[in-house]
């Protein structure tokens, strides 16, 4: 017995592409292929956000050498300004010579980074301190 819907048999046709109705959500065939294809296109690799890697380093040494507030509003506002000014470098990591690739590029920018860090921090030493 086909599980029981309130949709129409075509509405239902063309959500599935079959010539029999039924709801893809109840239907469990239906799902397990969905989340197969689904598992099966995230397995290709890893992606690494290099940018936001340098970033999470960086940002505290930046922010303690600036005597810049550190308490966790400042933090993390700090941390977001930083995510926005910064150039999103990813990289998709499927073998050895993938993260080979993925340090060179991450030595590569780390100068830029650091270069908008310390600006950053210059313009938020100007702030209050909270955590004093």
């Amino acid at each position: 017995m086909a599980a029981k819907t309130n949709k129409t048999d075509a509405v239902m046709r063309l959500l599935t592409g079959k010539k029999t109705a039924g709801n893809p959500i109840l239907d469990s065939e239906f799902k397990v292929k969905k989340i197969t294809s689904k598992s099966a296109s995230l397995s290709k690799g890893t992606e690494i956000d290099i940018t936001g890697e340098l970033v999470t380093e960086l940002l505290p040494r930046v922010l303690t050498r600036f005597q810049c507030c550190k308490c966790g509003v400042c933090y993390a506002d700090a941390m977001t300004e930083a995510l926005e000014v910064t150039p999103t470098l990813k990289i998709r990591i499927n073998n050895k010579d993938d993260v080979k690739r993925a340090e060179k590029m991450k030595q590569q920018s780390r100068r830029e980074v650091l270069f908008a860090l310390i600006r950053l921090a210059l313009k938020r030493k100007k702030l209050p301190r909270h955590d004093a």
